[in-house]
């Protein structure tokens, strides 16, 4: 399986997280309007063992945003979406009405997602605890968006049925696929598979060279467009909505 490297690691990897400074973390609870203010934590150690943390969310699917890194990821989902429209116009223009309308359904997608300016780290306490250099230095301002254990997997891209399905252990990415048409313009042989903690992997799904690779509650399925179909100055377009999608907040 081939690992994939979001486009804002490097951008976000550079924000924050870093430096000796004050800092506020602001704690989203879902389904609830309600928010909790975690001030001074120095480090992910001082956080994640914060009450108002400790025992209100599933770890692996934790995500704290940082405030400079969610205007990165706010441009780059707009950035995305004016891309697809674009492409999208053009084909309709060409009469190409059947891929239009896939391109889209996708942008659709990506337009209705809430990002925020994720920082790919590990906030399990335990982890944090016991490694020294994944205690983290909090500087600046910060959110964090606790989740409970999921029961689902959701798929996205250009594929029938985009959204969530029930999680089923031992299930293999590709019967979650088998059952479900892929789009005009897809692409078929391979999918991307985005992990709870935002980990990306590149899992094989065709009939002559799937994989039995299982995947874990909350993961995220995306079917991107097929090289083909893609125009030449959208080449990069599969990796722009991936690093998207792995910057997502929670449902």
């Amino acid at each position: 399986m081939k690992k994939i490297t979001t486009l804002l690691a490097g951008i976000v990897a550079s924000l924050s997280l870093q430096a000796l400074a004050d800092s506020q973390v602001t704690v989203f609870y879902p389904g609830q309007s309600q928010t909790a203010v975690v001030s001074h934590a120095e480090n992910l150690a001082q956080l994640v063992s914060s009450p108002a943390l400790q025992g209100k969310t599933w770890w692996p699917g934790t995500v704290i945003g940082e405030k400079l890194a969610t205007a990165v990821a706010l441009r780059q989902q707009q950035e995305v979406v004016a891309r697809l429209q674009a492409w999208r116009d053009n084909l309709r223009s060409d009469n190409d009405l059947a891929e239009a309308a896939v391109v889209e359904n996708v942008r659709q997608q990506i337009a209705s997602l809430k990002v925020t300016g994720r920082q790919l780290v590990n906030l399990d306490p335990d982890w944090v605890r016991t490694r020294p250099q994944a205690n983290r230095r909090l500087a600046g301002e910060y959110s964090v968006y606790t989740v409970a254990k999921p029961t689902s997997v959701r798929l996205a891209g250009a594929v029938d049925g985009a959204g969530t399905t029930p999680w089923v252990a031992g299930r293999p990415v590709a019967d979650y696929l088998d059952s479900r048409a892929h789009q005009s313009g897809a692409e078929r042989n391979v999918a991307l598979v985005i992990s709870p903690s935002g980990e990306v992997t590149e899992v094989p799904v065709a009939y002559w060279n799937r994989r039995h690779v299982e995947l874990a509650a909350g993961s995220t399925i995306f079917i991107g467009f097929s090289s083909w179909a893609l125009p030449s100055d959208l080449a990069d377009l599969n990796q722009q909505i991936v690093s998207v999608l792995t910057h997502r907040i929670p449902d």
